[in-house]
């Protein structure tokens, strides 16, 4: 079992300032309230919930016309004793399944586990396997896989460790995706001091530095180990979520989705980022690579509060969560220019509207994810 703190160091989530001021709610071009979805109905291909908050993530999806959603991580617990792992998974999945046309959930490790069980590496297939037979839809990595998971005898696990092969292997026989969240914004891994561009998350949270190379490896690193899983496994289908996790660079992004046709990636808490870049380059970023990106938020529902991407963790209100999304469609749908990003604590800037069209937007919120995990089986509509 982790604390939830713990939990928020491996997730990268938050207590954070978060402002709405000046979220005007757009319509597809002019300045309006009550903004809505291109499509009307959304896949949220990135959300979080434990057992006990599922009533209230129906209601928020129901709201914002979320017709169906991937709890991306089994999350499970109490208070500040939130846990993954196998007991996560059961509880969730045992949680959802009345609603799988309305939820689906991916299985998690606890990758504490290779610290402590000798056998681990030989039983991680198998726990996947009886995963999906129980009803696991894809499989999860958090970012410690790379950066804190080590095994028994205290050596750190890369993300292309030859024992991790049977699990992609596993994966791809059992016919399900694998999802990585690989490192952390790359303001994380630069020197921590004020003049870092995310000191305010920093000094808040200085365990979310990866600065210390005697600890941690470079974000390259990190990234060229997860390409090469991509790369050995092309048989795989591979989410990078968090745009790969490199949503500073999507030159560098749109080249790994050119090199690897096995990979799409996910837009979750990083509207912020995504938003700073020109928007033309924006544009055509989405438009180039229409068929390879799932639309997601990161909004978590935790036992007692909720986080909207990033921070803070409060007991959001109904209206609350509406603007939070109302910010994304105004971001995707509207040519608007320097407005509030949903997660200022990322970033103290405005972004730019990149105004897609409507086809695009059709797959970004609906037909992507769709196809990526196959949800007509579940009768999802």
């Amino acid at each position: 079992m982790i604390n939830r703190r713990e939990f928020l160091k491996i997730s990268g989530m938050g207590a954070a300032g978060l402002s709405l001021s000046g979220m005007t709610g757009c319509g597809t071009g002019t300045s309006g309230r009550g903004i809505g979805p291109v499509g009307v109905k959304v896949i949220d291909a990135h959300i979080h919930a434990t057992p006990g908050r599922i009533g209230r993530t129906l209601e928020i999806m129901d709201d914002n016309n979320i017709r169906y959603a991937l709890l991306i991580a089994s999350i499970s617990g109490t208070d500040d004793n939130l846990y993954v792992g196998d007991k996560a998974f059961y509880e969730l999945i045992e949680a959802i399944r009345p609603y799988r046309n309305r939820l689906g959930v991916h299985y998690t490790y606890d990758w504490t586990l290779a610290e402590t069980d000798p056998d681990f590496f030989s039983k991680a297939p198998d726990m996947l396997e009886k995963a999906v037979n129980a009803g696991a839809i894809a499989l999860k990595n958090l970012k410690d896989l790379g950066l804190n998971a080590r095994d028994t005898e205290g050596r750190l696990i890369a993300i292309d460790d030859p024992r991790l092969f049977p699990i992609w292997e596993r994966a791809e026989k059992l016919g399900i995706s694998v999802a990585f969240h690989v490192g952390d914004p790359v303001a994380f891994f630069q020197p921590w001091e004020p003049g870092n561009e995310r000191w305010d998350e920093l000094k808040l949270h200085p365990e979310w530095s990866f600065a210390d190379r005697s600890k941690y490896p470079p974000l390259e690193t990190l990234f060229e180990q997860v390409k090469n899983v991509y790369r050995k496994f092309s048989g795989v289908r591979f989410v990078g979520v968090h745009v790969a996790g490199y949503s500073e660079n999507i030159k560098a992004v749109g080249s790994w989705l050119d090199e690897l046709p096995n990979l799409s990636i996910d837009t979750a808490a990083r509207i912020g980022e995504l938003g700073r870049h020109p928007a033309a380059d924006g544009h055509d970023f989405f438009t180039k690579y229409h068929d390879r990106i799932m639309f997601g938020t990161d909004l978590a529902f935790w036992p007692d509060c909720d986080v909207q991407g990033a921070g803070p963790c409060e007991n959001f209100s109904t209206e609350e969560h509406r603007k939070f999304y109302e910010i994304h469609w105004r971001y995707f749908q509207t040519d608007d220019r320097q407005f509030d990003h949903p997660t200022p604590i990322q970033g103290n800037w405005k972004i730019d509207g990149i105004r897609l069209d409507e086809k695009t937007l059709r797959e970004l919120y609906w037909d992507n994810a769709y196809r990526f995990y196959d949800l007509g089986r579940f009768n999802v509509s």
